[in-house]
């Protein structure tokens, strides 16, 4: 082999060396940076977990502060709504409703406008923004100085469930303060459901008739539904030899207690808290 041919077998061989070595560096480098990335994340994630800790611990001992009554005001009033959610029922199917009857008990002790909620067993809703609004709704409409109060709100269920609704406690919850506020009973055969918006409407909700089913079932004899929805669909699994389908009609949810057996159930729509509490208390 000749000089120029090792001459030209050497720049090779330093080029596809100085290719390796770019390469390597550059692998390095990307690996540097993503060592990097993840640290900041393993960083972060670890402060998001210390604060959680925090906020559980808080809530913790805000919960037990509430059972055993320990550091809050005295008690001054309270007052007891039945409740219907609902939670997800999965089939072979898909997904449907079911009615879930909780009772929701609002203590107002003398404070400063703080807000617990407390749940017994452990029930997944999230009142929180509900009671919020409950409260200013409340303040528009009993003449009351609600801002001297805590609002202690105590969920209570016949056994751990997750509820995917917890707005449509909105309008009950509402009624509770107010009942509690003026020193009233809500009649125990009153079930309701709908949010509550900040000027006092009433808004929709899901699943009705899986509500009114479970209502009619623990005793409602009256039962409050938001504007339009005094009707609900029906969804029914046909199998025919060669397919499945799946068909959904209108019902009026009064007629199908009825077809039920619950014959003495009133289904009445309501468009805001005032029409409520006239139903409620008006006669």
């Amino acid at each position: 082999m000749d000089t120029r041919s090792i001459l030209a077998l050497s720049l090779g061989f330093n080029v596809v060396l100085a290719l390796l070595i770019a390469m390597a560096v550059t692998e390095n480098y990307m690996l540097a940076g993503k060592v990097s990335d993840l640290t900041n994340e393993l960083k972060a994630l670890k402060e998001s977990l210390n604060i959680t800790q925090a906020q559980l611990e808080y809530y913790r001992s805000i919960s037990r502060q509430i059972e055993a009554g320990d550091g809050l005001g005295v008690l001054l009033a309270s007052s007891t709504v039945n409740v219907v959610a609902v939670r997800i029922v999965k089939s072979n199917y898909g997904a449907s409703y079911e009615g879930v009857v909780l009772k929701v008990r609002v203590d107002l002790r003398a404070g400063k406008g703080d807000i617990y909620v407390n749940t017994n067993p452990r029930i997944g809703i999230d009142l929180q923004s509900s009671v919020r609004t409950a409260v200013n709704v409340a303040r528009r409409l009993v003449n009351v100085n609600v801002s001297r109060y805590d609002y202690i709100v105590y969920v209570i269920g016949e056994r751990e469930v997750d509820v995917v609704d917890g707005p449509s406690a909105g309008l009950a919850i509402t009624l509770a303060i107010i009942s509690a506020l003026e020193g009233k009973q809500l009649p125990s055969d009153v079930y309701m459901t709908g949010t509550i918006n900040p000027d006092g409407s009433v808004g929709q909700v899901g699943g009705v008739l899986a509500k009114a089913l479970a209502a009619a079932e623990h005793g409602a004899k009256l039962f409050l539904v938001p504007p339009g929805q005094s009707k609900d669909i029906i969804w029914e699994v046909r199998e025919e030899r060669t397919s499945i389908s799946i068909v959904g009609y209108q019902v009026d949810i009064e007629s199908y207690l009825r077809g039920r057996g619950y014959s003495d159930v009133r289904v009445v729509e309501v468009s805001s808290i005032d029409q409520a509490l006239d139903l409620v208390y008006g006669s």
